[in-house]
């Protein structure tokens, strides 16, 4: 009797959910945030959506709105909208450079608390308006799929740190960490480059690391499972390694910080004659060098600019039962660093 009454109960719930064909609702695949030009709203928002058609490609649609909540901009979208507009398929949210600067804490926030959005959105700011991004049409899956697995690739093969929706608020809402994320760069109505790395103090953007520092970056505060550096040596001559898998170590003291970073690679190209020993031995020891100079420089520029990206109070918090934050800022401004880098060539690909 109790097993036929809880089935009656299933079937009945059960006729109470609201069913969505997704035909026939609009999914937010994509959203870029400006600052709202009437000042009586603060945001613009742009909200991309994907058409797919019957030979399997891809219509890209935008619809933008202006509010002082997330919510107003999806209201004002959905008048503009013949269908049902659901947020569960968000892939990418990108940030204008004025709303970088003035603030990203409530779009963050809103985010966090809207169940429906999955913690691995990636989040990027970009160099022009956001909007202008949004419609583009880059690739033939989609605006939101292009720029998704552009960050992604850069992730897992180049110089862009791990990142996402729950890291972004991860490292806003702990003391001794700031934030940090890609920065994209519209170049064609086709085609989105990563042109560098937003730096945030909390939620407002101070800084922009450029192309040639995100190598180094990624190194302070990330590891390489397969990345790619060019190693400049004398007479003119280069040398390509390839396939870098990198640790890093940090020691922390009362007033000191030691990094230490670990190399592993291979030499895919040499642009000399021959690759001998020798020079094995002068692209690893040319290649700490580099890389000392190089990330012993940004520390003490995120040092200047009053942030830590790397992470460097949450290690000595971790590390402190009674740590005081506010007595940490002061010490950060007059820590000392030193920055120690191993490599080691473990192939020379067939070119030895």
């Amino acid at each position: 009797m109790k097993k036929l009454i809880l089935f009656c109960l299933v079937f009945l719930l059960s006729g109470c959910v609201e069913k969505e064909i997704i035909d026939d609702i609009n999914i937010e695949v994509g959203v870029g945030y400006d600052l709202a030009e009437d000042r009586k709203d603060k945001y613009r928002g742009t909200i991309l959506f994907q058409e797919f058609q019957p030979d399997k490609s891809v219509i890209n649609r935008t619809f933008s709105g202006s509010g002082k909540l997330r919510q107003d901009l999806l209201l004002e979208v959905t008048k503009q909208s013949s269908e049902p507009v659901v947020t569960g398929g968000l892939k990418v949210a990108v940030f204008g450079p004025e709303i970088s600067r003035d603030g990203i804490y409530d779009l963050i926030d809103s985010f966090q608390r809207d169940a429906s959005i999955g913690a691995r959105v990636f989040a990027a700011t970009s160099e022009g308006k956001a909007e202008d991004l949004m419609k583009g049409e880059y690739g033939t899956r989609g605006n939101s799929t292009y720029i998704y697995n552009l960050i992604q690739h850069n992730i897992e093969h180049r110089d862009i740190p791990k990142t996402n929706l729950h890291i972004l608020a991860n490292d806003y809402y702990q003391e001794g960490k700031d934030p940090s994320l890609p920065r994209l760069k519209k170049i064609a109505d086709d085609k989105v480059e990563i042109v560098g790395i937003s730096l945030f103090s909390k939620d407002k953007e101070v800084d922009i690391l450029p192309v040639k520092d995100m190598f180094f970056f990624k190194l302070l505060v990330d590891k390489y499972s397969e990345g790619n550096f060019d190693v400049e040596l004398k007479k003119g001559n280069i040398a390509a390694v390839k396939s870098i898998r990198s640790k890093h170590k940090i020691k922390m003291t009362d007033n000191h910080a030691s990094i230490t970073i670990n190399i592993e690679g291979i030499i895919r190209e040499y642009t000399g004659d021959e690759l001998a020993s020798e020079v094995v031995g002068a692209v690893q020891k040319n290649l700490e060098k580099e890389i000392e100079k190089e990330c012993l420089r940004l520390v003490k520029q995120f040092q200047e600019l009053g942030i830590d990206p790397i992470g460097l109070g949450q290690m000595k918090k971790s590390n402190h039962r009674n740590f005081d934050y506010k007595k940490w800022e002061d010490d950060y401004k007059t820590l000392g660093f030193d920055v120690k880098c191993n490599v080691k060539i473990e192939e020379t690909g067939v070119i030895e």
